[in-house]
């Protein structure tokens, strides 16, 4: 059972009934960095809210050892709503980018309270569609630009990640992550970085990228 304290995230804001379910339901699970989460026998009865820290879900090639970071999973964020959905294995690697912790309640009950509760349904709707629409867009950018417009396009993603949730997906992950992302190699990334920085776009210090002139990034993305 959750304290009366704990932030529920994207779930707050219910009727009293529903929060009290919430709390009722909910369990606080810590994670640590450089393991793996998420096996399909856990989200086969567990459905995930992100209170902290950073998970990448992923897929690789071990033939050619190419690896596709699909999103990575920051506060606020829910996990597995393919599962919750469809009730089938969803079978996507995972590994902790960043220490944290997560509430996770019963994927029955969290398919109970859409039945039950219109609205919160509709939120679960709303974030499937935020999703599907991040996943359109990273298959248009890796159709259809190069590395660079792609780093450009995810440093302004990144800058309206920190407004809307106060969390900087970029902080923290080392360039071989950060092309992990964009689809590309880590020495591409680091080719594409030095010249921003020296451009004056960006700051870098200690894994952290400070975007200095997003005017300018708009305008070699209009350029392009």
């Amino acid at each position: 059972m959750l304290s009366s304290s704990t932030n529920l995230g994207p779930f707050v804001g219910f009727n009293a009934n529903l929060s009290s379910e919430f709390r009722k339901y909910g369990e606080i699970v810590a994670f640590k960095k450089d393991t793996t989460m998420f096996d399909c026998d856990e989200t086969m009865k567990w459905f995930y809210v992100f209170i902290s820290g950073k998970v990448k879900v992923f897929d690789i090639n071990f033939e050619t050892n190419r690896e596709q970071t699909l999103y990575m999973l920051i506060r606020g964020d829910m996990f597995d709503l393919v599962t919750l959905l469809d009730g089938l294995e969803h079978n996507l690697a995972t590994e902790v980018i960043e220490t944290g912790e997560l509430i996770r309640f019963p994927i029955n009950k969290v398919r109970e309270w859409m039945r039950d509760y219109v609205d919160f349904a509709q939120l679960i709707y709303r974030y499937v569609a935020m999703q599907m629409r991040a996943i359109e867009s990273l298959a248009i950018d890796l159709s259809l630009y190069d590395t660079k417009e792609r780093l450009l396009k995810l440093l302004l993603k990144n800058i309206n990640m920190i407004e809307k949730r106060g969390v900087s997906i970029l902080d923290n992950l080392s360039h071989t992550e950060i092309a992990n992302l964009i689809g590309t190699v880590r020495h591409i990334i680091d080719r594409h970085l030095k010249s921003l920085k020296k451009e004056g776009i960006i700051d870098i210090e200690n894994r952290k990228i400070e975007l200095k002139n997003a005017k300018k990034v708009l305008d070699l993305l209009t350029s392009y």
